[in-house]
Parts: structure tokens; C-alpha cells; sequence
């Protein structure tokens, strides 16, 4: 009796399995943005109307994965290894075109801004951007982020040749949201830019909940390497977490 040699069959996972072999790291972590916009106002009737344009500017994300790798002689040494992924990379942004109410702060008004986030605490100083008599007014303040990063990390590849590969993806939560704020006074009488605000109003920047997500990517592990840990790192490629020490994760074959 003649006997047939089976070929292998390629590995087929469904999302239910990629769930169950990935391993999630979540960190809550601060990252460097700017709100990078004008003030652009419009005079009706004496009462002035604002609109914000420009965008809200994110400094990037990146992760490090260390490798524990194999020893190539039996008494060897381990050595660790390690592979840069990009997440989110510097200079993204996320556009802004909203208008105010109508507000009655004269015709020559001075202007102040504040980035807050959702619950309305503060993520910088009052900053004074110009009369907005006079044009449209730049700003470009810079503040932290607070984000809450999520990646997720699957035993097989998504590129060829997959045995060689992890894979990496992931989303990241601006849980409170961002907002901007605006404070308005009319430029008249003494010590005009201390009294009490003739104007006050918000822009909504990201509601609460926004969630940018990371696309899949592969890792390459290098020949019988396991992965130990990861770290996040800004848009520079600098750490800006603490190491997480992951279960023992290789590519599967």
C-alpha cells in the first residue's frame, strides 16, 4: 500500500484565538503635545464671534521589545536584544475647526488661553495670545498628555516569512478628553487686563474617550529569541514608562 505524505497546512487563527494567545501591556502615561492654532475672530453687530483653526499636534509613541535571546554555545551566556516599533509618530495631528457663541467684549478685545482636559483641571498656565482688533491670533501652546497606551502582542506574524515575526498592535485612550479655554477683556479703563472677564468660553480640542489606534506591524524576534519585556517610548525614541515584564513570548512556527 502506497502511503501519501501530508503536507503541512498553514496556521490559521481566528480573532477569538488572537485574543486568547496575545498579551496585553497598558501603561497611563504622559505625552508631550501642542495645540498649534489661531484665534480667528468675526465682528457682527458689536458682538464678535471666534473661531479656532488649526490642530492639536501629538509628540509620537514608540515601544521597545527586549528579547532574551538563546545562547549559541551550551555554556554561553543570554544575551538581550531589543526592537523599536512606531506607534504614533511625532507630529500628528488632529484638525480643529470650531466656532463660539456670541460674545460682547468690545471691538478690540485681548485674548488668553488655557488647555484643560475633560474635567476641566489645568494642563498649563493662562497664556496671553494677542487683540483679536487686530487679526487672527497664533498660539502653539505646549502641555502633557495624559494617555493610557494599550498594546497588544500575538505569537505569529503578519507578514512572510511569519515564523519570523511577532506581531504588534494596539490603540491609545485620551480617557478625559481635551478642551480649550478662552477668556475675553476689553482693553479699557486702569489695570484693564486684571478685572474680571468680560468673556469667558471653551472649545471642545478631543471629546473624552478619543482612541487612536496602532496598526499591525511585525517583530522580528531573531532565531530562537523570547520576548522578556517592553518599554514605551516618546516621539524621540526615549523612554517614557516604566519596563514591563511580559510571560515568555516567541513566534510561533
Amino acid at each position: 500500500m502506497k502511503r501519501t505524505r501530508r503536507k503541512n497546512q498553514p496556521l490559521s487563527l481566528d480573532r477569538g484565538a488572537v485574543t486568547v494567545l496575545s498579551q496585553q501591556v497598558c501603561s497611563a502615561l504622559s505625552m508631550p503635545a501642542c495645540i498649534r492654532a489661531a484665534l480667528v475672530p468675526t465682528f457682527q453687530a458689536q458682538a464678535l464671534k471666534v473661531t479656532l483653526r488649526g490642530g492639536l499636534v501629538l509628540g509620537g509613541l514608540g515601544v521597545e521589545l527586549i528579547f532574551r535571546g538563546s545562547p549559541k554555545r551550551p555554556l554561553g551566556v543570554p544575551k538581550d536584544l531589543s526592537s523599536k516599533a512606531t506607534l504614533l509618530h511625532a507630529g500628528t495631528a488632529v484638525d480643529l475647526d470650531e466656532r463660539s457663541p456670541r460674545a460682547k467684549a468690545g471691538i478690540d478685545p485681548a485674548a488668553w488661553v488655557q488647555v484643560r482636559d475633560g474635567d476641566g483641571v489645568a494642563l498649563t498656565d493662562s497664556i496671553y495670545v494677542g487683540r483679536l482688533g487686530k487679526g487672527p491670533c497664533l498660539m502653539d501652546p505646549s502641555f502633557s498628555c495624559p494617555v493610557t497606551a494599550d498594546t497588544y502582542i500575538s505569537p505569529f506574524g503578519v507578514s512572510e516569512p511569519a515564523h519570523s515575526d511577532l506581531t504588534l498592535t494596539g490603540d491609545m485612550t485620551i480617557d478625559l478628553g481635551l478642551s480649550l479655554r478662552v477668556t475675553l477683556r476689553r482693553r479699557e479703563g486702569p489695570l484693564w487686563w486684571g478685572r474680571r472677564p468680560d468673556a469667558v468660553f471653551d472649545f471642545e480640542i478631543v471629546p473624552p474617550g478619543t482612541m487612536v489606534h496602532f496598526p499591525a506591524q511585525p517583530i522580528g524576534t531573531g532565531d530562537g529569541s523570547t520576548l522578556r519585556s517592553v518599554i514605551f517610548l516618546d516621539g524621540a525614541g526615549e523612554p517614557i514608562g516604566n519596563e514591563q515584564l511580559v510571560n515568555p513570548t516567541v513566534a510561533l512556527h
